[in-house]
C-alpha cells in the first residue's frame, strides 16, 4: 500500500512505510537515478516528443480499443534493477535510492511510464519506465545555433558619407550601421518560439588590401563620425559589411529567455563608386546654390 509521497527539493516519490533520507544526484535537471546509467531511457525532452505523439496519435481510440498508454507518475523508491511505480500496484520496501531533482523552485516533472498490450481484448502489461523526470525545462526544445541561422534575419542597415557614387583619395570615407534588435517568431519541433536578435559586433571590409575594421560600435554620422576608412589611392571599389547577431528565445509555455549559444552573421556589400582625386580651384558659388558645378 502506498504510505507517502516525499517532495524534498522538488523531487516527488513514493514510499512504502517511512522514506530514507533522499540522496541528491547531479545538478540542477539532473535524472532521477543512477539507474538510468544501466538502461537505454529516453532523456526528459524525448520522452516528452513520445508522450505527445502517442497521444495525438490515440486521441480519437476509444480507451477500451487503445493498445498503448503513457502516463506521468510517481517513482517508487527502490533499488530494485527495474523501476516501477504505484501505477503498478503498491511500491516494495522503500531503499532510499532515488535521487532528487532539483529545479530552482520549479516543480518537477514526474517519470513518463508506458504501458501496451498486443490487442485490446489482451490484458494490459505492466506499467514501465520510458522517460525519467526533470524540470519543466527540459521537455522543451533548445535552439541551436544552427536554427537561429536559419532565421531569416536583415541584411546589415548601414551607410556611408558621402553618400555618392564617388569617395575622395586621402579623406574618410564614413560608415555607420543603424541596425536594431529583431524580434522573430518561429516553429521549433512543433512548439512555438520568441527570438530576439540582437547585433553585437559589426566587420566593415573595406575592399582594398587594408585590414577589416571590426568594432562594437555602430559609428555615427558626420560631423560626429567616428569610423571610417581613407583610400590611398584612386580606383573603383565596394564596401561590404556584416553584422554578428546574438540571440534569445523563449519557448511557448516557458518564461524563462535563454540565450543561443553561438551568433548568426548577415551581409551586404555597397554598389561599386569611384576613388577619385580633387583638386581645389576657383568657382563662381558653392556647390549648394549651384550643384551643377564640376565636382559637386
Amino acid at each position: 500500500m502506498l504510505a507517502g509521497i516525499l517532495s524534498v527539493g522538488g523531487a516527488q516519490t513514493a514510499a512504502h512505510g517511512e522514506t530514507a533520507k533522499p540522496v541528491p544526484v547531479g545538478p540542477t535537471g539532473a535524472m532521477w537515478s543512477n539507474l538510468k546509467d544501466n538502461a537505454a531511457y529516453l532523456d526528459a525532452f524525448a520522452g516528452e516528443q513520445n508522450r505527445r505523439h502517442v497521444e495525438a496519435e490515440s486521441a480519437s481510440i476509444p480507451p477500451e480499443l487503445k493498445v498503448v498508454q503513457v502516463q506521468r507518475a510517481l517513482m517508487c523508491d527502490t533499488n530494485s534493477a527495474i523501476p516501477t511505480t504505484p501505477l503498478n500496484g503498491p511500491c516494495p520496501e522503500a531503499s532510499g535510492t532515488v535521487g532528487l531533482n532539483y529545479c530552482d523552485g520549479a516543480e518537477p516533472v514526474l517519470p513518463l511510464w508506458r504501458r501496451t498490450r498486443a490487442t485490446p481484448a489482451d490484458p494490459w502489461n505492466p506499467w514501465v519506465l520510458a522517460a525519467y523526470g526533470g524540470c519543466p525545462a527540459d521537455l522543451l526544445p533548445t535552439m541551436s545555433v544552427e536554427d537561429f541561422r536559419r532565421l531569416p534575419l536583415p541584411a546589415p542597415a548601414w551607410h556611408m558619407q558621402p553618400n555618392k557614387d564617388w569617395v575622395l583619395v586621402n579623406m574618410e570615407t564614413i560608415v555607420y550601421s543603424t541596425d536594431t534588435p529583431q524580434q522573430l517568431r518561429t516553429d521549433l519541433l512543433g512548439y512555438g518560439v520568441d527570438v530576439i536578435a540582437t547585433p553585437e559586433r559589426y566587420v566593415w571590409d573595406f575592399g582594398d588590401d587594408s585590414k577589416p575594421l571590426s568594432t562594437h560600435r555602430q559609428g555615427h554620422p558626420w560631423p560626429g563620425f567616428d569610423l571610417f576608412h581613407v583610400y590611398e589611392q584612386a580606383g573603383t571599389g565596394t564596401i561590404t559589411a556584416t553584422t554578428i547577431w546574438s540571440g534569445r528565445y523563449r519557448v511557448d509555455g516557458d518564461t524563462q529567455w535563454h540565450d543561443i549559444l553561438g551568433t548568426a552573421e548577415t551581409t551586404a556589400t555597397s554598389a561599386p563608386f569611384d576613388i577619385v582625386e580633387r583638386r581645389a580651384h576657383l568657382v563662381a558659388t558653392d556647390c549648394l546654390t549651384d550643384p551643377t558645378q564640376a565636382d559637386c
